[in-house]
């Protein structure tokens, strides 16, 4: 009844499944570059075209906007764990990745050969920064409902219009933290995504990044990880009240007031993840010789990068 499956609507949520939306995913990105290494920060100089216009806030969106005209690459971007959230939640890379998803992508990115072309290097990294973001974010570790994407709710009442669930995650919850406006234009971006960054930087300080997960030479353990994690708020909190409720109710209000923390954790532990991982592959790098990895496991067909 609430899963509204009708074509236009496919089509037209299919434009708005954006990871934590571009203030999101820059915020990660910045707050990540404040911790890495010496050998990270130039591996990322060596792999992504830097300048006064482009930083590595504009890599990190950079793959939301390519998957349009990539359209092969848009799967890569969320596992559809197929459970009962708020009775049961549980994600399984065997059951949840059929034709490729996240936690192959993932796999996929950081096996990239750097002896390669240093344009797909670089595509990879950007994906790599992207899809360790995507992967806090609850709705994109879970299908009912095609990832809230079918879940049409009011938050605020932004002109009397209704939203989908996904989007008040991706971008609603996070602009209203910020205190931003509801759309912003892509130069609007950066200022407050750097802010918060430093926001969530200085709550933690030069946190050790030993403990995090950064097991490059088996990727596929560490996303697994976290996207059990992150599944899990699925149950804890996302559709905790059931979809009527949600349907039924300005999620502005009380909803958000719960949301907020844990998406401002979720964020936070995106980009610190994300510096573990970069430092751990700029080290692989060095030790290796020019690869990021070793041969690693077996996983899912997914097209390469072009």
């Amino acid at each position: 009844m609430y899963c509204l499956r009708s074509l236009l609507i496919l089509f037209y949520t299919l434009h708005l499944t954006c990871g934590w939306g571009d203030v999101g995913h820059r915020t990660v990105a910045y707050l990540a570059e404040k911790y890495l290494t010496k050998q990270a920060t130039q591996l990322v100089e060596d792999l992504i075209p830097l300048n006064d216009t482009f930083d590595i806030s504009d890599a990190a969106v950079w793959p939301d906007k390519v998957k349009f005209r990539r359209p092969f690459t848009r799967n890569w971007h969320y596992i559809d764990a197929v459970d009962q959230p708020p009775n049961s939640c549980a994600v399984s890379y065997e059951a949840d990745c059929n034709d490729g998803c996240i936690i192959s992508a993932i796999d996929n990115m950081v096996m990239q050969d750097l002896d390669l072309d240093k344009k797909k290097q670089g595509e990879a990294l950007n994906f790599l920064i992207h899809f360790i973001g995507d992967l806090h974010q609850p709705l994109h570790v879970e299908n009912k409902c095609r990832g809230g994407n079918e879940i049409h709710v009011h938050f605020d009442n932004h002109g009397g219009e209704k939203e989908n669930l996904h989007s008040v995650w991706d971008t609603d919850i996070p602009h209203k933290i910020l205190g931003i406006k509801h759309r912003l234009k892509q130069n609007e971006e950066k200022e407050p995504a750097e802010k918060w960054a430093t926001k969530l930087f200085q709550s933690q300080g030069l946190r050790p990044l030993h403990a995090e997960c950064a097991d490059t030479q088996k990727p596929m353990k560490c996303s697994m990880l976290w996207a059990a994690e992150t599944n899990r708020l699925n149950c804890d909190y996302v559709f905790k009240k059931g979809i009527e409720w949600l349907t039924e109710n300005d999620l502005g209000g009380e909803y958000y007031e719960g949301a907020a923390p844990i998406v401002e954790t979720q964020i936070l532990k995106a980009g610190i993840r994300l510096a573990a991982w970069l430092n751990a592959l700029a080290a692989d790098k060095a030790s290796s010789g020019g690869h990021c990895t070793p041969q690693g496991g077996k996983v899912k067909a997914q097209k390469e990068l072009k």
